[in-house]
């Protein structure tokens, strides 16, 4: 039996411009740097090159709208992270595998201090 693409024709987007980063204005190897949210996208999207494709298209979770900037959350004075996804489709197989992905590469990416959620928007 022959499976058929999930989303045969999902929509693209364009990536965004990316805004720059600031570099930190200590230079004290010691202090804790903070962290913004345009970090923790990079991690997600560019950081891991392999994980950022959709498995079913050539195209990053970003040009799918699977995963934006401004779905991170960013609590930096409480360490919580959370990230919002949105699966090309409703019913997507992925989407669990897509929210564990995330945790994981964000767990491993950010310093303990750190509570990580994710969530699915349907």
């Amino acid at each position: 039996m022959v499976m058929g693409l999930i989303n045969a024709n999902p929509v693209i987007h364009e990536k965004k411009e990316r805004r720059v980063r600031q570099a930190p204005e200590t230079t004290d190897e010691n202090a804790l740097e903070p962290i913004d949210q345009l970090e923790i996208f990079d991690i997600l999207l560019y950081d891991f090159p392999n994980m950022d494709v959709d498995p079913e298209h050539p195209y990053s979770l970003e040009q799918l709208n699977v995963v934006t900037e401004d779905s991170v959350e960013l609590n930096d004075e409480s360490n919580h992270v959370r990230v919002t996804f949105t699966p090309t489709v409703e019913h997507c197989s992925m989407a669990t595998v897509i929210g564990l992905c995330i945790r994981v590469k964000l767990i491993r990416s950010l310093p303990p201090r750190y509570k990580v959620r994710y969530q699915c928007r349907a």
